[in-house]
This record gives structure tokens, sequence and C-alpha cells, in this order.
């Protein structure tokens, strides 16, 4: 039996993922920020599965300090090690926020978050070899990347922010690879699910933002044909690829800003700096 952390489950791709991996029998450990609606959701996933292998956790990564509470929990309580951690959740504003840890919201919830969480995790990922997976996106392809204005502040537009953390997720990944996939075994990739009928483009947002996404997402697919890409990645043991970002189970090629290593090393050393965490007492 596997455990799988994941994010994000209480809706859309991470709840289709909850009830994927305990439908194959696995323990899986779900964390997200609403507490009714994890409570709902611990309420429908009992009358199905085993309460031994369902595990929910509050955590608003809008705010650095529940995430780290969070964390040291769940190493407290699986000391024995994690099969996967699958970074999930994101966010989509229509606006300019900043969280209060004086990051914007997008930047601190889609991308230095779920960094902090891989590099938190990273030990008991080690421990059984396991899977650093985070959804990305083709939008990585529409951003630039610019190490004097990481966070887009400059000119904050919604969608051009989004596309940066999708990038910035999938540097990160060949990052992990880059530094750690063959002295410990643990492999790291990014996943692009495609055009996935979410209510990530609604949620917070005015009248006319939300027909938009509803219309744009009108013929996308609903989230549990998505999860299989996934699911390969966690069960099959050797992707034969060196290319970690996948759709469809597939291979995918990325684009030229992510082949460049100079970004890949320039994007995890500012991470690692706005985390305050030495990557050399955490991975090694």
């Amino acid at each position: 039996m596997k455990r799988i952390v994941i994010t994000g489950v209480t809706s859309g791709i991470g709840k289709a993922l909850m009830e994927y991996f305990l439908e194959h029998g696995e323990e899986v450990i779900g964390i997200a920020r609403d507490s009714k609606k994890l409570e709902s959701l611990r309420v429908e996933l009992l009358e199905d599965h085993d309460k031994e292998r369902v595990h929910l956790y509050k955590a608003d990564f809008a705010k650095m300090r529940e995430v780290k509470e969070t964390l040291a929990a769940i190493e407290k309580t699986f000391p024995e090690g994690l099969d996967a951690l699958i970074n999930n959740a994101a966010v989509f504003p229509h606006k300019k926020r900043m969280t209060e840890d004086g990051f914007e919201t997008q930047f601190q919830v889609n991308h230095l978050v779920p960094a902090l969480i891989s590099l938190e995790l990273f030990q008991l990922l080690k421990k059984r070899q396991g899977r650093i997976i985070t959804t990305s996106s083709e939008l990585h392809k529409k951003a630039k990347f610019d190490l004097d204005d990481l966070q887009a502040l400059k000119r904050y537009h919604p969608l051009r922010s989004y596309a940066r953390t999708k990038l910035y997720n999938l540097l990160f990944t060949i990052a992990l690879n880059d530094r750690y996939a063959e002295r410990v075994g643990l492999k790291a990739f990014a996943v692009h699910p495609g055009k996935v009928k979410t209510r990530i483009g609604e949620k917070g947002k005015r009248r006319s933002y939300k027909a938009v996404w509803r219309w744009f997402t009108k013929k996308a697919l609903p989230p549990h044909r998505v999860v299989f890409t996934y699911g390969f990645l966690v069960y099959e043991k050797d992707p034969k690829t060196i290319i970690p970002y996948f759709h469809k189970a597939q291979p995918l090629r990325y684009s030229d800003i992510a082949l460049n290593r100079d970004n890949v090393n320039a994007l995890f050393d500012e991470t690692a700096s706005l985390l305050k965490i030495d990557p050399n007492e955490k991975l090694t």
C-alpha cells in the first residue's frame, strides 16, 4: 500500500485524485484550506473507504504558518516515509493580492508553498524513493522569466501571473531532478492536465469573470478523466524518458525558457532564499 500526499483535495483534480488513489487501495493524506469542505469530504469518503486510509489536514496556502504547522504534523505522524507528493492546489484571483507573508498570492500559493512542501517532505519521500508530481500547464509557454520580477508585480495581470507560476512549477521540477534524482532515487514530474472543468476560474471573482470561465471550460474534461496521468507517474517504475513533463501519460516538450539551466538554477536558488531554507540541509 502506497502513502500519498495530495493538496487541494476538496474540489476539482485534487478531489478526483484522492478518490482515485483510495479506490486503488492506497493511504491518502489530503490537504485543503476550508475546514467545512474538509469535514464534508471526510464524511463522503468514509462511506466507501476505511478511516485508516483517509487523513485530512487543513492549511491555507496563503498563510505560511499554517502550512508549516501541517507539515510538522505530517512528519510526526508518518515517520516511515511517503511514496508520492502531488502538488495540485492553486489559485487564480482576478486582481493582485498580497499574503500576510508579504508575497503576491499566486506566487505564494502556486509556487512557493509547493516548493516548501517538496523540500520539507523530501526526507520522508527519500525513504521510499518516492515521486514529487506538480500540476503545471501549457500556459507556461506563454510566460517570461524575469529574476528581478518573479512575482510579476511591475505589470500585474492575473493570467500572466498564473502562467508564470506554472513555469516556475516546471523549473523547480527540473531543478529537483538535476540536483537529487540520481543521487537519492527520488524523481520529480510536472503534469499538464489539459482543459479541465474546475471552478478555479470562478472563485472570488466578479460575475463577468465567472461567465467567461464557464464558457472557456464548457467543453473541458471532468476532473476524473485526467487523473490517469498522475496514476501513471505514481505507479510506473521507470517512465522511459528524460523529459519530466507529462500529458495523457506521455512526455511533452516544454518551452525553451524551461530548457535553460541558468533559469532552472536561478529559480531554485531564489526560491530557497525566499523560503529561508538551506537545500543542503534539507535534501542531503
